[in-house]
């Protein structure tokens, strides 16, 4: 849906970028995880901060992932009951599929904003990171997928399917 060679290339650093935070967050999560199994059950010594980094990271994972498996069309869909319909029927289906989706996702918007602004002077308790960076994920997260299902919804109201993204590049 992008007309311009700029705002493709844009868009594509932007999502390589999203998919090695994503990664990165994974592979940072597996060396802490492994830290704290060393350090528990070879020395003996217990690592306090990995507990809360490993938690953090995994939750990056999940938020920022979401929206990579939503672009690439990998969320769990259950079509049981949509496959049963005409094909037309199937496409207001996923129009208004969308269209909850989309007001789903703005009301975890608005609750993330909520609790970003209620944990701002509350930190973690092995480092000094404060709650509300946990809650600025979520609502990127949700915002990145609600646009996602924008640009979705106007192509099926166009009376097109949506267009898969190239695959990512290895």
């Amino acid at each position: 849906m992008t007309s311009s060679p700029t705002l493709s290339r844009a868009l594509g650093a932007f999502w390589w970028l999203l998919t090695t935070v994503v990664v990165g967050a994974f592979g940072l999560m597996l060396l802490v995880m492994a830290i704290q199994v060393i350090a528990r059950y070879a020395l003996g010594v217990a690592v306090p901060w990995t507990d809360e980094v490993s938690r953090y990271l995994f939750l990056a994972e999940i938020f920022l992932g979401s929206v990579l498996a939503l672009r690439y069309q990998e969320h769990i869909r259950i079509t049981v009951v949509t496959d049963l319909l005409p094909a037309g029927a199937q496409r207001w289906a996923a129009v208004a599929a969308d269209a909850i989706s989309i007001l789903v996702l703005l009301m975890i918007m608005g609750g993330a904003f909520n609790m970003m602004e209620r944990t701002a002077g509350i930190f973690a308790s092995t480092f000094d990171m404060s709650f509300s960076y946990l809650y600025l994920m979520q609502l990127v997260a949700a915002g990145l997928m609600a646009l996602l299902l924008v640009e979705d919804l106007v192509v099926r109201l166009r009376g097109k399917p949506p267009n898969l993204p190239d695959e990512p590049k290895e």
